[in-house]
């Protein structure tokens, strides 16, 4: 199986898009950037599809650092360095929710698999927590880590989350390289994984919720085993920081984007690189597998969005 890339939209934001992720209701995608704006593209049907801007969200006063869509399709949400998470009406473009957060206390954001429960997740940043809310601003749930020594504590910083597919499990990746495993709904800490010692910067979890893939700024990807919370595997690759990673639905391939401008396809089970993709120019912040899995998106610090079919 290979990726090939067919659109490509130069200047698809004004500045670095640093977040994007497929809304599987229409086959759309929907994107960040550091310009403030969260815009929605439709890639069409044909084999070289275009790349038609359907609306700009805006609202944001400073970069956007991560977007999600809600399960059906309907509800964005995004994050940004501005403190607030706004959540937006895919088909209305209305503003349907708007949180406002500590500063710094902010950084990925993830809807519930769960679409009836109406939960977003929020990465905490230095409070050394995931915060979960509802779509009336309220949080339903704070899911704390555990105080860290004197010599990490400068380190403390929640970057990166991402719920387990079956809705059980939410995993968090800290500045120190900690992985941290929760139970979704007791809210009790399952497990504190090590194997990275710099940023973990973007999770995934294998479709069947049984492995979780890490990027982190140490150039590595690591397969975790959620059961245990060992390592299962490690690859490596890219020269640079992996600051995101996608799991194809079928569960047998993964994809990476770098700070070496590269999109690398992993073989998850022969645990090797299968090809190395050279179409951006900077750093790599986001990839995104489709749900069918026929096609994976990548934005870049290069201002463009890509989009490859895969097969």
């Amino acid at each position: 199986m290979r990726l090939a890339l067919t659109s490509r939209k130069e200047d698809a934001h004004d500045d670095a898009v640093w977040s994007a992720t497929w809304n599987n209701n229409n086959n759309s995608i929907i994107s960040g950037s550091v310009d403030e704006s969260v815009k929605n593209w439709s890639i069409g049907s044909s084999d070289a599809p275009a790349l038609d801007n359907l609306h700009t969200w805006t609202g944001h006063t400073l970069g956007v650092v991560s977007v999600d869509v809600d399960s059906t399709g309907q509800t964005a949400v995004s994050s940004s360095l501005d403190s607030f998470i706004r959540v937006w009406g895919i088909e209305s473009h209305d503003t349907v929710a708007v949180i406002e957060t500590a500063p710094s206390e902010t950084w990925q954001v993830k809807f519930h698999p769960n679409a009836d429960k109406q939960l977003v997740a929020a990465a905490g940043g230095s409070s050394n927590q995931i915060m979960i809310y509802s779509m009336d601003a309220d949080v339903v749930q704070t899911l704390q880590l555990p105080p860290v020594d004197a010599s990490r504590k400068k380190e403390t910083f929640v970057l990166s989350l991402a719920y387990s597919p079956d809705g059980q499990r939410m995993a968090c990746g800290c500045m120190d390289g900690i992985v941290a495993m929760f139970d979704v709904e007791t809210g009790k800490l399952l497990t504190s994984m090590e194997g990275h010692f710099k940023p973990v910067r973007s999770l995934a979890f294998t479709p069947d919720s049984r492995q979780l893939l890490t990027g982190c700024d140490d150039m590595h990807t690591q397969a975790y085993d959620v059961a245990n919370g060992a390592v299962s595997a490690s690859f490596s690759g890219h020269a640079s920081w992996v600051l995101s990673v996608t799991c194809h639905p079928d569960g047998t391939a993964f994809a990476t984007g770098s700070s070496d401008s590269q999109v690398k396809l992993w073989d998850l089970r022969a645990q090797t690189c299968l090809q190395t993709l050279t179409d951006h120019t900077d750093q790599v912040w986001g990839v995104s597998f489709n749900k069918a899995g026929t096609h994976l998106a990548s934005v870049s610090d290069d201002k463009s969005l890509a989009v490859y079919s895969y097969g």
